[in-house]
């Protein structure tokens, strides 16, 4: 049977983020999340952490949203005037298709992510990216490949959803996405197939779920996929992405400021919800052995 990551990205953007993963990995219905080393409660997220054994921490690799880590005046292609990054992937890519994208300061922004996380005695479990930016962008995948082999951090998220929506669709169950999700998951898929190669021997999830459904994962809808995913043969192992949260005031101005506005706000307490279900607290206590994180891939 598959075994199943459920994880949550975005751990360390707010307190409220921080509540909602920390109350789920407590319950044992959340096995791994990624630091967003940027966010508002990086620290915060850290120190929870070192407390909840069963949840594996990754890094969220993020040079898309919020305050760098590093000196913007060292890393201008990444940065607007304010010394903020861009907070849009598109933007980002232009720059990396008219050569202004200086894939030295991609890797140092990198650089200060991974240690931030060591130097607080944290060694990432894997690494994975806001956006999915670290497949997209090709100085970035260039990086993940560098820095992954410097720290010996030998796991990463690639994309790889349509064969399981596939194996869904012949136990009866479709999933419907938006034909923008479509088009994102084309493009993922596609990237994350050239980066498998840069990427060499890095060990992944062999499939994710969470691109083509983002933000609309909810109580109880998603019982029946969960269900259903604990009783397939195949694939090996499955990735099943979340980006939970608590109720946030979005007028706060210093998230607005570096974030350009919460995001997700809604969808993530629905997921929220899920998670906390009595039902699948069942299903994981019933599979308990099928469960587990990027330390168990």
């Amino acid at each position: 049977m598959a075994a199943l990551i459920l994880h949550s990205d975005d751990f360390g953007l707010n307190r409220e983020v921080n509540s909602a993963i920390i109350e789920v990995a407590q319950k044992g219905c959340l096995g791994s999340a990624s630091l967003m080393t940027n966010g508002l409660a990086a620290e915060e997220a850290l120190e929870q952490a070192r407390d909840c054994t069963g949840l594996g921490v990754g890094l969220h690799l993020n040079i898309v949203r919020g305050r760098p880590l590093s000196n913007p005046e060292d890393i201008p292609s990444l940065v607007d005037n304010d010394g903020l990054f861009l907070n849009s992937v598109a933007r980002i890519m232009t720059r990396s298709v008219r050569g202004k994208l200086a894939a030295a300061e991609v890797e140092a922004e990198y650089r200060r992510q991974v240690e931030f996380m060591l130097e607080r005695d944290f060694v990432p479990t894997h690494l994975d990216g806001e956006k999915h930016s670290h497949i997209l962008i090709p100085e970035a995948a260039q990086a993940v490949r560098k820095l992954s082999a410097e720290f010996s951090i030998g796991k990463v998220r690639l994309i790889n959803e349509k064969a399981l929506l596939k194996n869904l669709r012949r136990q009866g169950m479709t999933i419907k996405g938006s034909q923008s999700q479509r088009v994102k998951l084309e493009l993922l898929e596609w990237r994350s197939r050239q980066v498998a190669g840069i990427w060499g021997g890095l060990r992944h999830p062999d499939a994710t779920f969470g691109v083509l459904l983002s933000g609309n994962t909810r109580y109880p809808d998603a019982i029946d996929l969960l269900q259903a995913f604990v009783t397939l043969d195949s694939p090996k192992t499955i990735e099943w992405m979340f980006h939970l949260g608590y109720p946030f005031d979005e007028n706060d101005t210093q998230f607005n400021n570096e974030f350009g506005g919460f995001f997700l706000g809604k969808a993530r307490q629905e997921e929220v919800e899920f998670l906390l279900s009595d039902e699948v607290a069942e299903i994981i206590g019933n599979h308990n052995n099928q469960f587990g994180s990027y330390l168990t891939l």
